[in-house]
């Protein structure tokens, strides 16, 4: 059997006044290859007045609220804030319902001079029951810590490129239990590892998408 492609959410940042975009890669029916970035224009989210997503969970209940899932990731987050362009909350997407959230750093929301620290990170949740961990793990694109056979877990980066120690970037970590897959991504303007975002490796998304499907439990 050919894997399909793993249906990432990326982060696409532009200059001084970043728009953040996050959206599944459409499935197809051969090899996987590397997640592209994507701005989409759906969703309804807003901003509220204190800087926390206003957004409310649509009547279908069936995903947590982009606040939530925050809160799940830990204090490595607690910086970062939503623009009033992120798009946050549930929709339908490519592999049907599904949650995507966007935090951006301060820097960037201030549209400050430190160019630098402009970036954020996207994450995304879907119910795809076609990941299957073995055909992945054929492709070397598994992820090997004792973190996700505790929690009957597995997970996977784009290319099998996985280091504890990087930043996140925007080839994504993946983490998949019993169908539903937890997305993380990150990137700054030029795709660049982001200061203010040190915190946020990819061993760290191992962890937080550990928490954030434990939420859906």
């Amino acid at each position: 059997m050919i894997p399909r492609r793993p249906a990432a959410l990326s982060v696409l940042i532009l200059a001084a006044t970043a728009l953040v975009g996050c959206t599944g890669v459409d499935p197809g029916n051969d090899a996987p290859d590397e997640p592209a970035s994507q701005v989409v224009d759906s969703g309804t989210a807003t901003e509220a007045p204190d800087g926390t997503d206003a957004t409310t969970v649509p009547a279908s209940g069936s995903y947590p609220t982009c606040d939530e899932v925050k809160a799940a990731l830990g204090p490595e987050v607690a910086q970062l804030v939503v623009l009033p362009e992120s798009e946050n909350g549930e929709r339908d997407g490519s592999s049907g319902h599904e949650l995507a959230c966007t935090w951006m750093t301060p820097q960037t929301a201030q549209q400050s001079f430190d160019i630098n620290n402009y970036g954020g990170i996207s994450l995304g949740i879907m119910r795809d029951p076609s990941y299957v961990e073995k055909d992945y793990d054929d492709l070397g694109w598994t992820i090997d810590d004792p973190r996700l056979a505790a929690d009957d877990a597995w997970a996977l980066t784009a290319g099998g490129q996985y280091d504890p120690a990087a930043q996140v970037n925007i080839t994504s970590v993946q983490v998949v239990r019993d169908g539903t897959v937890v997305v993380i991504a990150g990137g700054g303007v030029a795709l660049q590892d982001v200061p203010e975002l040190a915190a946020l490796t990819e061993g760290w998304a191992v962890g937080a998408g550990l928490s954030v499907l434990d939420l859906m439990r």
